[in-house]
């Protein structure tokens, strides 16, 4: 009886000492710095860097639209970091509103219009943290330069026939065809591509294969500095918008780093982004200081209020717009 009673002590002694290991595990891994998830390239590393103690942030796996939830899931950041190209079809209520009301107040009447065309139950749990205007991206071309800074329609220039690298995206490339003068103009576009392949334009136009690339400014500003070949086109017209978002997840308990982002609006940080071709979603007014700081190369590209106003946010779709969309595209092979 003696030695059942011992055996039944040191087991209660194990299983005491496994609960306090246990416990302490899940204590740290509960109490671990707070996490910003995303994909390679979404924002510069000046911007990341910029986040206070003790956040981190944590380059997510290559993934597709298909599996982007279930990674973010898997990894469960505070944050997600995603392209409003994501926003199809995307589970909101796996997310929290965000309560940063200080910070929604002093947004740009693009990033409030842009807002807005979301549901409110939608609007709330998304912050826009950056945008950046598709723009021209030459590889030589300089008779077609002063054209293009006035019009997308450039695009279908003669010269330019199988050299054009465009979007991977449909919708972007409807878009633009829809400022084009002629209504075949979606037709003739897409007869003028090279590939379809904005995540590779740059090396495209760098291996001689195409003249021009469409891309975000934010992925092609800094080739300048090391390419004297390129150049960058923003037509007066306006362009499509890049929009960079934030995201919240349900999990979360941490407060929304406001003075990560209050931080990327002032300089001298802001000279940094706006360098790296993406802007903070403010009033113009509020940058204009940063881009006469700039290179002039750079500054030519941000040196106009009525371009940046003539841009436009792709709004989302319904399911019958969806596929009217859908139809078009189809209709529209070359």
């Amino acid at each position: 009886m003696v030695s059942d009673i011992t055996l039944g002590r040191r087991d209660f002694i194990r299983l005491s000492l496994l609960t306090a290991v246990l416990s302490l595990t899940g204590c740290s891994f509960s109490s671990g710095r707070p996490t910003v998830g995303l994909a390679k390239g979404l924002l510069p590393r000046e911007f990341l860097q910029a986040l206070p103690s003790p956040w981190r942030y944590e380059l997510l796996d290559d993934f597709s639209e298909n599996d982007f939830h279930k990674l973010t899931l898997r990894k469960n950041p505070d944050l997600i970091v995603l392209g409003d190209g994501w926003l199809r079809n995307f589970p909101y209520e796996k997310y929290q509103p965000i309560q940063a009301d200080i910070l929604y107040n002093k947004l740009s009447n693009q990033a409030i219009s842009f807002l807005d065309s979301f549901k409110p139950t939608v609007s709330s749990r998304l912050f826009p943290v950056a945008v950046s205007p598709w723009v021209l991206i030459f590889r030589g071309g300089e008779e077609l330069l002063s054209r293009a800074g006035e019009s997308w329609e450039t695009l279908l220039d003669p010269s330019l026939r199988g050299q054009v690298v465009l979007p991977s995206s449909s919708r972007v490339i409807m878009a633009l065809a829809e400022r084009m003068g002629d209504k075949d103009a979606l037709r003739r576009l897409r007869s003028q591509a090279k590939s379809f392949d904005d995540k590779n334009g740059l090396n495209w136009l760098l291996s001689g294969r195409a003249k021009v690339a469409v891309l975000p400014l934010q992925f092609c500003l800094s080739s300048l500095a090391s390419d004297p070949r390129l150049t960058i086109v923003f037509p007066k017209e306006g362009s499509p918008l890049n929009w960079t978002l934030l995201m919240q997840s349900n999990s979360s308990l941490q407060s929304f780093p406001l003075s990560w982002i209050q931080q990327t609006w002032k300089m001298p940080l802001l000279l940094k982004l706006l360098s790296r071709g993406i802007m903070p979603p403010v009033p113009y007014s509020d940058l204009s200081m940063a881009i006469e700081s700039l290179p002039e190369r750079y500054r030519l590209i941000y040196q106009s209020e009525e371009k940046l106003s003539n841009c436009w946010s792709l709004k989302p779709l319904t399911n019958d717009e969806e596929q009217l969309l859908e139809t078009r595209w189809l209709n529209s092979a070359p």
